[in-house]
Parts: C-alpha cells; structure tokens; sequence
C-alpha cells in the first residue's frame, strides 16, 4: 500500500491523541509544522538503523585514486545517497571472516580499499514515501511522533513521548524479523574442525 507524507504525520499525530488531521505537507499549522521539523531526521534514523530491504543497493563505486596512500591500493568515492555503508561486495555470495573485503571510510567521503573495481553495498537515502515498506512506515510515524510530542499534545507530552518511544521500538522489532524472515541466505559452511569430527 502506497503511503504519502500527510498520511505519515497523520498517523504521527493520532499515536499522540492529537485529534487535528494535516491536510497538506506544507501547510501552516503548528502540526504540521512540527512534522516537517522533525520528518527528515526521523527517516534517515530509521533508515541508518537497519539495511531496509527497499532501500539496499549495490553500485559500482567510483574509482578517484589509484594507490592513494601507501596502506591502500584504492579510494572510492562515498556514494552520494548513501545513508550507512555496509560493506564491499566479495567473490562470493557467502560472507566469512576471511572472505570480507577490507575497507576502510576516512573524512566521510573516501572509501579506501585494495579491491579493483570495488561494488558497494548500502543503505540509500529513500525520499520517495510510495516505496517505503508498511512496516517501515509504521515505524517510521511511531518515532516521528515520539519527536513531535513534546510540541503538539496537551497534558503530560513526556508520558506520551515516552509511550511512542516504545510503541517505536516495538515496531521495529518486528519489522527487523519481518525482513530477515523474507530472506533465505546461503548456510555458512561447516568448519574443517566440525567435518573431521564426522
């Protein structure tokens, strides 16, 4: 199901009881305008915490030097939507402790490795609301509304800060394991050790 903007701080301001429905993104109303100070922090938190499935890519990096620095034979440039790198992709689909490829991220923007022709892996800044997951979007107005409380409920905000806080958390709880249940990666396999024991 598709989901825009108002909708997501819709549903931002009821988890808060707030009874005011925003009509537009950009209209002039202290709900709104509490939203939109908050909205973008709150998805890119979401989005650096977990390697959303719709939002992980992978994309040939941008070579910028050859034999930069006498520890690395490579610089890359660090992928202009990129929100959390995760890793250069090896040989094999099978991640080890000896297969990863080093890397290392200096001043934000330079990947340095000795991997030719490095491909990244990582989180893109998504500011498309219509590709958000439903479980990402519902974290994603449970957080959001745990920002806004404290501006736009009556009473005791914090409490209801809190509550939307845990709410939040419980959500992403559930939206991790919905994601890892939707994979079914390769099996690592067994240690030398483990297959002379047989």
């Amino acid at each position: 199901m598709a989901t825009d903007l108002v909708s997501v701080y819709n549903r931002a301001l009821s988890t808060l009881g707030n009874s005011t429905e925003v009509q537009s993104a950009d209209e002039n109303s202290p709900e709104a305008n509490a939203c939109r100070r908050f909205y973008e922090d709150a998805r890119d938190e979401l989005l650096q915490g977990f390697p959303w499935p719709f939002a992980t890519t992978s994309e040939a990096l941008a070579l910028v030097e050859s034999e930069p620095t006498t520890e690395w034979l490579y610089s890359y440039a660090y992928p202009s939507d990129c929100l959390k790198f995760g890793r250069i992709l090896g040989d094999t689909r099978i991640e080890t402790a000896e297969s990863r490829v080093p890397y290392v991220i200096r001043a934000g923007s330079l990947i340095y490795t000795d991997r030719v022709d490095a491909v990244g892996e990582y989180v893109q800044s998504i500011t498309d609301t219509t590709l958000f997951s439903p479980v990402f979007t519902k974290a994603l107005s449970l957080l959001l509304a745990s920002y806004i409380a404290p501006r736009v409920t009556g009473g005791d905000p914090y409490q209801l800060q809190i509550r939307a806080e845990a709410l939040q958390a419980r959500a992403m709880a559930f939206a991790q394991a919905n994601c890892i249940n939707e994979e079914q990666p390769d099996q690592l396999p067994e240690s030398e050790f483990i297959r002379a024991r047989d």
